[in-house]
């Protein structure tokens, strides 16, 4: 899925299903007028859905340079 960004005007996010496993998705935000990677999110699990993985990475620019990653963020729910 391909679409604008809910609330973020000129941002626009790529939703992709089943990315590795089934049920699991990536999301990419992009900045369309810098061209820019604005944020990433994947939620997936380990060997069970109830077992999940969630990543969060918050993107910035550097004055007159490269992107970097302004904020990560990695949660782990596993079932004992």
């Amino acid at each position: 899925m391909l679409g604008p960004q809910p609330g973020a005007e000129g941002q626009y996010r790529m939703l992709i299903s089943d990315y590795l496993k089934k049920r699991d998705n990536m999301t990419l935000v992009i900045d369309k007028a810098q061209k820019d990677l604005v944020s990433l999110i994947i939620a997936s699990y380990m060997n069970d859905p109830s077992d999940a993985v969630n990543v969060s990475v918050q993107f910035a620019k550097i004055p007159s340079g490269p992107n970097h990653f302004r904020r990560k963020q990695l949660t782990v729910s596993v079932r004992i």
